[in-house]
């Protein structure tokens, strides 16, 4: 009996074995891992975009509707702070169609910003767009403004919501709070005032993405970086997927970036630029901090020379003439 029963011992590991060995390779089958080009560098963002299928499927998931055609607008313009790129912004036209069969001609205004930017200079770009003319159109005799959507793809986390992607749209309300369904999309006045907001924040992303727009923007997960020292971030590896055609555009655009040698020196640029800027914020805080100090210096003297000399009966604008300092200055180190 022992002998059969490790004999089926035996037959049933070899069995489960099999059956693990055999689900191993059909993953394997149907994953397959690709190296493409790092799209947190605006030149190779910028190169992703400038094909229309892929810039299609990106934008088309990000806005949760069908792009049935659309054109780059402008070239990109990159804004430059202290000598360094600080943000890519991309501006398109594009005919959309919605859930419900509706059609629209819209705005979409696209920026990449890996560094912090200060919000005003996200306003300065979107005044732009409310005060151009070519963003009307001629309907029933009159000018209409065309819709803005403004997606902001940022590098860094802008709100204490741990989520890769926000939506912003616009809720109206009577004065007793009780919603009003449809009125942005139905009131050109009120479409030419507000428009609708996206924000991706890139750290937040996620290996497993469960929702399709999550799952398009895994090119920009720093998780799959090959380099982890962060040396050099040129390339992810990510997986290609075999059922979906539309993701694969994005990933073979990205793919064909690596072998681009144009983009490659751009991305070494982007670096030095970048190395260049965390060592000014580095001397900055040096410097700040050694100013701190000495100020923190200056006024325990300035404190012990102010009670010194009122010890002596010297009164607060005496004291503050004496050692040429506002008398308010005396107030504080002395009460």
């Amino acid at each position: 009996m022992p002998l059969v029963k490790n004999v089926r011992r035996y037959f049933k590991n070899l069995h489960t074995q099999n059956i693990f060995f055999i689900f191993a390779v059909a993953t394997l089958i149907i994953t397959i891992m690709v190296t493409i080009a790092n799209a947190i560098y605006d030149s190779v963002f910028k190169y992703l975009m400038q094909d229309n299928k892929a810039a299609k499927v990106l934008l088309g998931a990000l806005i949760g509707a069908k792009i049935d055609s659309l054109e780059m607008k402008n070239n990109e313009y990159a804004y430059r702070v202290r000598n360094g790129l600080d943000v890519l912004r991309i501006d398109f036209s594009a005919s959309v169609t919605d859930d419900n069969g509706n059609k629209q001609v819209v705005t979409i205004e696209l920026q990449n910003a890996s560094l912090r930017s200060e919000v005003m200079r996200f306003r300065k770009y979107l005044s732009e767009h409310y005060a151009d003319k070519n963003n009307f159109v001629e309907k029933d005799g009159k000018k209409s403004p065309i819709p803005i959507i403004s997606i902001y793809i940022l590098g860094h986390p802008c709100c204490d919501k741990k989520k890769p992607v926000i939506y912003g749209n616009p809720v109206f309300y009577d004065a007793e709070h009780n919603e009003l369904k449809g009125v942005y999309d139905k009131s050109d006045f009120i479409k030419g005032l507000i428009h609708k907001l996206i924000i991706v924040q890139v750290p937040y992303l996620k290996i497993n993405a469960k929702t399709k727009v999550e799952k398009y923007l895994d090119f920009l997960n720093q998780v799959h970086k090959i380099d982890k020292t962060r040396k050099n971030a040129h390339l992810l590896r990510v997986s290609e997927e075999t059922d979906d055609d539309d993701y694969n555009l994005i990933v073979r655009r990205l793919q064909n970036a690596c072998a681009d040698d144009y983009i490659r020196r751009a991305m070494d640029v982007e670096d030095e630029l970048n190395e260049d800027f965390e060592y000014r914020d580095r001397m900055e805080a040096k410097l700040k901090e050694e100013l701190q100090a000495k100020d923190s210096e200056l006024q325990a003297v300035l404190a012990a020379s102010a009670k010194a000399l009122a010890s002596k009966g010297m009164s607060p604008d005496e004291i503050a003439k004496f050692l040429n300092v506002p008398v308010n200055k005396i107030l504080e180190v002395t009460q």
